[in-house]
């Protein structure tokens, strides 16, 4: 279908080139770039001949594209080259930051391409695909694959994280997302959600009725104990609706919703989810000191919560991470010297913590003692 396409894209006194009948010398004298063809035309036949059945001439026609001059390249391109040709261009391009970056400002290279460029491309091509705010937004792979980019720098993948966040464009469950969100500000993660649009049957989950806390408090029972999914979606109906939404309409009904939604969304298996309902200004004490205590809240939430400092202010939330065994040991550890004797005599003699948290109790006691 490609060589189709590139094959129109030709005048028609040289479409013959591209012809899947025709004859196998010519169409190998044509893959080593030895052919009187202007620059763009050249261009289209190398890049349709790399789809030709025979393996030689793909080889051979990909070999020809590597060895162009960049002058003959920039002048394909600025003479107007298909997306099918800049999409074989991209990944061939990518150490030679002129024409790769002739590549990544067009508008017709596909998004697929422009993936494959931003994971292998230099510094300087790299950041000009993180400014397109316009392809980032609308394009997972090339998000991700900038992620991947060691080339990128660290502030600029903040800055392009920081933008798609606060443009409501959550894709995937990435920690630079939350750790995106980490750095709004509570008035801005409620400017985000709402500008993320939910289904009107969520309306329940924004509402602070009077039966609120019940549904909450039932809904982490359910969470917390019953393994069964399809029991779990029996008792609390409402999951399986919030379990077909997108990630970014998630993360708005995690700080617009309820105490039953952030009940539910403080366990979700996505971490980015997880966190947006942990970090959500309503968010109460109480809340808090459930998910320090649960075992069915994700590693994520109990790492934000134990590096939070307003959350630990609570006594009960640093009685609750030390207890809690996936509170990464030295956090659990540093808080337990600072629990009341009752506490730490608990932690000694209790079978649900670490041995480390459990031997380390039993050596403060005895130091208490002597």
């Amino acid at each position: 279908m490609s060589m189709d396409a590139l094959r129109e894209a030709l005048p028609a006194q040289h479409q013959k080139h591209l012809d899947p009948a025709g004859p196998a010398p010519g169409k190998m004298m044509a893959a080593k770039g030895i052919l009187p063809l202007p620059p763009r035309e050249s261009v289209i036949v190398l890049c349709g001949l790399t789809f030709d059945a025979a393996p030689e001439v793909v080889t051979s026609a990909r070999a020809s594209l590597g060895k162009l001059p960049d002058k003959i390249l920039a002048a394909a391109i600025d003479g107007g080259l298909p997306p099918a040709a800049l999409g074989i261009l991209a990944p061939l391009s990518a150490a030679r930051d002129p024409i790769a970056e002739k590549i990544a400002v067009n508008r017709d290279t596909p998004d697929d391409a422009i993936a494959e460029l931003a994971l292998v491309a230099s510094e300087h091509i790299a950041e000009i695909i993180s400014n397109d705010q316009q392809r980032c937004l609308r394009s997972q792979p090339i998000v991700r694959a900038l992620r991947d980019n060691p080339s990128l720098l660290r502030s600029s993948r903040d800055r392009m994280f920081d933008f798609l966040v606060r443009a409501g464009a959550i894709h995937d469950d990435l920690p630079e997302y939350a750790e995106a969100l980490a750095r709004l500000t509570p008035t801005e993660m409620v400017e985000v959600a709402e500008k993320i649009e939910l289904p009107p049957e969520l309306n329940s989950l924004l509402a602070d009725d009077p039966d609120v806390e019940a549904r909450a408090e039932a809904a982490s029972q359910v969470l917390e104990h019953v393994q069964d999914e399809q029991e779990v979606q029996a008792r609390v109906p409402i999951l399986k609706l919030i379990q077909g939404l997108a990630v970014a309409q998630k993360v708005a009904l995690a700080v617009k919703g309820n105490k039953e939604a952030r009940a539910i969304l403080v366990r979700d298996r996505n971490r980015v989810v997880a966190s947006a309902a942990i970090r959500n200004p309503r968010t109460t004490e109480q809340e808090i000191v459930t998910c320090a205590q649960s075992r069915s809240v994700s590693d994520e939430v109990v790492r934000i919560i134990a590096g939070s400092k307003e959350l630990l202010r609570s006594y009960s939330v640093k009685v609750a991470l030390v207890n809690n065994p996936k509170t990464p040991l030295p956090t659990a550890m540093r808080l337990l010297t600072l629990l009341r004797d009752a506490d730490v005599r608990a932690v000694a003699k209790s079978r649900n913590v670490s041995s480390a948290v459990a031997n380390q109790a039993k050596r403060l006691v005895a130091m208490k003692k002597s």
